[in-house]
């Protein structure tokens, strides 16, 4: 976990990421040079100054209580199945809560977006039980009275300042089909076959001290990684960079551009025109801003570079498979290669760029752990 959230941290601060342009760098070629080709000495540019025993101050609140475990029990039912079925109520009343399908017409014919399945209704405050959202005046109105299993239909009119204008005002039918009746789900009423079928625990006193634990390492998770980021301002701070490899800096910046443009620009729009439209900014000062982005990032990634150095931290690659899975895993990517074109205009320079702010974590990590740690209370 400690190791995880420094490397996760770093991923942050270091890099105005490839991957948020989504999608393969299309621009490079195997042969074109990358800035992972680019050959310097870290010590030419940077001297460290304090990174060990640092004192660093935190503001959280760190600690887990019953009601924080309570609150995200209450949240995963609510997002998994806020009520289920109850076979003792066969029709609906006003203030039940039904499952239905349903489609909207107007005219006779069904529209867009009026039709949906498997949907849990609150009668009384004719909105949807699982996102809390409401429905228009009258909606639901209609399913009082009927059975479990019956086709009712529900004259209703859109407001004249709906949104879509076809709708805006217009009457429209609702032909409802009732599934069920539920009841609702709690804490108090968990059962073990709810539990099982939806969070794949045995019982109900595992699916609690599975969440239980989840939320204290959540918890110690913000912790470090609240740690991890005081100790990186002040190594960054104590030392002294004054400059970056020029030509590094160069290759960054037009990596970033190209994956950028690939990314907005496939449709034949120009990246000036796209930069106009979308931000209200010229090309020079995309370039400005994304030159200074990238500055700063290679500063932090220099610096812990000086830190490996001089401690004789190296790549492991046991760590290093374990740190791309948690990248894989956080960021939806489905193959290595997949990951590493996604940090490169190349997949060797992609994997290449992810081992160094591998090695770049575990030097943070290595300050962590002597750094001396103070916690403020939030307010």
């Amino acid at each position: 976990m400690k190791n995880k959230a420094i490397a996760l941290a770093l991923c942050g601060l270091m890099m105005f990421t490839l991957a948020a342009c989504g999608g393969k760098n299309t621009a490079g070629s195997g042969s074109a040079k990358t800035s992972e080709d680019v050959e310097y000495d870290v010590n030419d540019y940077v001297t460290l100054g304090d990174y060990q025993n640092l004192e660093v101050e935190i503001t959280g609140d760190y600690t887990v209580d019953q009601s924080d475990v309570d609150a995200m029990v209450d949240s995963l039912i609510a997002n998994a199945a806020p009520c289920v079925e109850d076979p003792s109520q066969t029709v609906v009343a006003a203030d039940s809560l039904v499952n239905v399908d349903y489609v909207g017409k107007k005219d006779g014919e069904a529209f867009d977006g009026g039709s949906a399945s498997d949907v849990t209704i609150d009668v009384a405050n004719n909105s949807d039980v699982s996102s809390g959202s409401g429905y228009i005046d009258g909606f639901s109105s209609g399913l009082v009275g009927a059975r479990v299993g019956d086709t009712v239909d529900c004259n209703v009119t859109f407001p004249e300042d709906y949104s879509a204008p076809d709708l805006a005002g217009q009457p429209v039918v609702f032909t409802f089909t009732v599934n069920y009746i539920g009841r609702p789900v709690t804490r108090d009423t968990l059962t073990d076959d709810y539990v099982s079928r939806y969070f794949q625990t045995n019982t109900v006193e595992e699916f609690l001290g599975t969440v239980e634990a989840y939320v204290n390492q959540t918890a110690q998770y913000s912790r470090q990684n609240d740690i991890n980021t005081a100790v990186m301002e002040a190594v960054i701070n104590n030392a002294t960079v004054e400059e970056v490899p020029r030509e590094l800096l160069d290759l960054r910046v037009q990596e970033y551009t190209d994956q950028f443009e690939a990314a907005y620009c496939s449709d034949g729009t120009s990246l000036e025109d796209y930069l106009d439209t979308n931000y209200g900014m010229t090309l020079e000062e995309f370039t400005e801003q994304i030159t200074e982005t990238m500055r700063q990032n290679l500063i932090t990634q220099l610096v812990f570079e000086a830190v490996a150095a001089k401690e004789g931290i190296e790549l492991d690659e046991e760590g290093f498979d374990d740190y791309c899975d948690s990248m894989m895993e956080g960021n939806g990517f489905n193959s290595r290669e997949d990951l590493y074109a996604a940090y490169g205009p190349t997949g060797d320079a992609g994997r290449s760029y992810l081992e160094k702010i591998y090695v770049c974590s575990r030097a943070c990590e290595f300050c962590a752990e002597s750094a001396v740690v103070t916690e403020v209370p939030a307010q």
